[in-house]
């Protein structure tokens, strides 16, 4: 299984750099002539080299002749639009965006882990047409809308891109990025709630007088159990998202650089975090269907277990 997703990732990777080449070879305005034409900042051996490869194998030989140069021997991985090279920028904006990320994580655990408990708590809660509404407006709002939102609410407040660190814009990027994860794991939770309470053992917790602390210890890690693959599936949505709050926030990461790259016709650092966002969606999502596959039954059938021998101990000390 390890080997699949290796492999998965290693072919996403290549894929989303050689979709960069593809995509600008087919442009009007073609942008990987011009590149080839005139590469800044590599080597003229390197350029001629590319330009023969481009001559020859079009734009899957340019690529293949980039990436073994960049791989190689480090030429033709400078960005021209930010002065330093793709590894330098991957290094350090990929880092900012870790951060973010990792609080972003915090916080939407936070959330959904509420929100978990609640549903647990309160039997009719999931099955509230008002809960469905509502969670279906939050999902109708796009994480770039919710960033401009924002943007426009507390931008006094929020600190200057220009002159702050990028430690003091994370809380912003992060915070964002957990609305928007949180509306779609707390869908995936309701709906978990909602099929959990309707089952005989579930609504015996309450027939029985169980307290609501025991009904959220047995139900709970049901829910959470419906939560953990759409947490991983939905990564691919996040990335995409979060390369729009970072760049409505001018937040120095990874997705605001392939903004401006893709704006710019950056091809190196375009194609380099393009194949790394591949590589790491892939990894993730395959890593989920492969070694998290059916823990949620696992876990629903435990909990039936759970209500059922609560049940018969609460029967027999009756």
């Amino acid at each position: 299984r390890g080997g699949i997703v290796l492999g998965g990732m290693i072919l996403a990777g290549l894929a989303g750099g050689a979709g960069v080449f593809a995509l600008s070879a087919a442009s009007p305005s073609n942008p990987l002539a011009h590149t080839v034409a005139g590469w800044e900042f590599a080597s003229a051996e390197a350029r001629e080299n590319l330009a023969a490869a481009y001559d020859t194998g079009g734009w899957l030989g340019a690529w293949w002749q980039w990436l073994l140069t960049s791989v190689t021997t480090g030429d033709l991985g400078y960005s021209r639009l930010l002065h330093t090279s793709v590894a330098e920028v991957v290094l350090g904006r990929g880092l900012n965006t870790v951060a973010a990320t990792l609080c972003a994580v915090v916080i939407t655990a936070a959330i959904v882990g509420i929100a978990s408990v609640l549903l647990a708590r309160f039997p009719g809660l999931a099955h509230h047409s008002a809960t469905s509404g509502l969670i279906g407006a939050w999902l109708a709002v796009p994480s770039f809308l919710i960033a401009l939102i924002i943007v426009v609410l507390f931008g006094r407040q929020l600190p200057n891109p220009a002159t702050s660190a990028p430690i003091t814009l994370i809380p912003s990027v992060a915070g964002t990025i957990a609305l928007a994860w949180s509306a779609m794991l707390i869908a995936a939770a309701r709906s978990a709630a909602a099929e959990v309470w309707s089952t005989p053992w579930a609504r015996a917790l309450i027939g029985r007088g169980f307290s609501p602390m025991a009904r959220v210890r047995t139900v709970l890690p049901s829910i959470l159990a419906a939560v953990r693959a759409p947490a991983v599936i939905y990564v691919p949505v996040i990335i995409l998202g979060e390369a729009a709050v970072e760049a409505v926030l001018s937040y120095p990461g990874l997705g605001n650089a392939l903004v401006e790259a893709a704006a710019g016709a950056d091809l190196p650092l375009l194609a380099t975090v393009t194949a790394i966002a591949a590589a790491v969606t892939t990894g993730l999502v395959l890593g989920v269907r492969s070694f998290g596959a059916g823990g949620g039954d696992r876990l629903l059938a435990a909990g039936a277990g759970v209500g059922g021998g609560q049940g018969a101990g609460a029967s027999a000390g009756a």
